[in-house]
């Protein structure tokens, strides 16, 4: 696909971040040294070292059933935390305020590091909010060109903490932060939960359109140096398949997931159909697509495990999954999102969103929603990892959860 505009290099990040216990108990402190301006040989040869890491981690085969992959958790809310400003622009294009300033890219970086010290094994671009109703309220006349920039640049900040952490160590009990995944996030067209704005749209486009800047986004992050994909809070299985049409010309395995409670256009929860979208997704692998994993994500707890519990409860189907080498993958939100659905999500509108306290705890451990995590492993999900409201301590709790069940069975489907 031709770029459609020019991607200035992405200008070296000076950050001094200390990640600070108070804020995130229970992480280790880490200090991320100043990055001086890449050039010469040091250039190219960190250019080297990451394209022998792609290829090694995008080589690699689909963890084993009983082992869990622990991802990381929320992106938006946690550049928040550290200094994002939630002004007019914000409300324009959430999260992805932070990469339209370049004065943020800073605070990304520190955010990855943030979940590679609390031992996520895998971390999502910050390219969520970088989608075309987004900008084009920022962007009227050259969106696209944008969206395909910024995402590069999300890949790029990615591949860049990965780098400082495996520089500098993160001194947790996790695996080397080289052997980390940048998972290159394909982010829903329109809105997420609105299965009504997509069907609007794609009357409006068709597929053809959607299919080209799913295209496009895959490239650039490809040009960014992400390990493999993730189409995530799918609306859908229509805006799925154009998302995994467009992966097909990048040899790079696929993490597909839908929107966890799998809702309709009048934002009621589905998730009995969770075992017709396991078997769509045995159909395309068997069609050549590189899928490693099935995910259902931002959606209340509750959903995602009912969604899980559906494709267990139907008869082979797992077996059929772990044949196919397929894994679940399970990752929720945090907060409470009624009064957001009630009246229509916009995911920029982060005022009436609140984190529920059941799940966080009052002491901001997230043992409940670890308890969930570890329903979600008990059916049948290895890769674990947390949404909307889920932050750094959130992903420690569940690390904590999957290592005093190391070399136990205790927690397997």
């Amino acid at each position: 696909m031709e770029t459609l505009c020019a991607l200035p290099g992405v200008a070296a990040t000076h950050v001094q971040a200390l990640v600070s216990s108070s804020r995130s108990p229970g992480l280790q402190s880490l200090k991320v040294g100043v990055n001086k301006s890449e050039t010469g040989t040091s250039r190219t040869q960190k250019q080297i070292l990451r394209g022998k890491l792609r290829a090694a981690m995008s080589s690699s085969p689909p963890r084993s059933g009983d082992e869990v992959t622990l991802m990381d958790g929320s992106m938006g809310r946690q550049l928040c935390l550290d200094g994002l400003p939630q002004d007019d622009l914000f409300s324009k294009v959430w999260s992805a305020r932070a990469l339209v300033d370049e004065s943020f890219h800073g605070l990304i970086v520190q955010a990855h590091l943030t979940y590679i010290a609390a031992g996520s094994q895998t971390i999502t671009t910050s390219n969520y909010g970088v989608q075309p109703t987004y900008y084009q309220r920022v962007y009227p006349e050259d969106w696209e060109c944008h969206i395909y920039r910024d995402t590069e640049i999300a890949a790029r900040l990615a591949v860049e903490a990965r780098e400082k952490a495996t520089t500098a160590g993160t001194g947790v009990a996790a695996p080397d932060a080289s052997t980390v995944r940048v998972l290159g996030s394909l982010p829903p067209f329109c809105e997420s939960h609105r299965v009504d704005l997509f069907e609007a749209a794609l009357a409006e486009h068709g597929e053809d359109f959607f299919v080209r800047i799913y295209r496009g986004v895959a490239e650039a992050l490809v040009r960014g140096g992400v390990d493999a994909f993730i189409p995530e809070t799918m609306n859908n299985w229509k805006e799925a398949s154009f998302a995994l049409r467009a992966c097909r010309d990048f040899d790079l395995p696929i993490i597909l997931c839908l929107e966890g409670a799998l809702r309709d256009e009048h934002m009621r929860p589905h998730p009995e159909l969770a075992p017709s979208m396991a078997k769509l997704v045995l159909e395309e692998k068997a069609r050549g697509a590189r899928i490693e994993a099935l995910g259902f994500n931002c959606a209340p707890p509750e959903h995602i495990l009912a969604s899980l519990q559906a494709v267990k409860a139907e008869p082979g189907l797992l077996a059929s999954l772990r044949e196919a080498d397929i894994q679940l993958a399970a990752y929720a939100n945090c907060c409470d999102r009624e009064a957001v659905h009630n009246q229509g999500f916009d995911g920029s509108d982060t005022n009436r969103v609140t984190i529920r306290r059941d799940l966080a705890g009052d002491d901001n451990q997230f043992e409940g929603y670890t308890k969930f995590a570890q329903q979600y492993i008990s059916n049948g999900a290895t890769y674990i990892g947390g949404c909307c409201g889920c932050g750094p301590n959130g992903i420690v709790s569940i690390r904590h959860l999957i290592e005093q069940a190391q070399n136990s069975s205790s927690l397997g489907p």
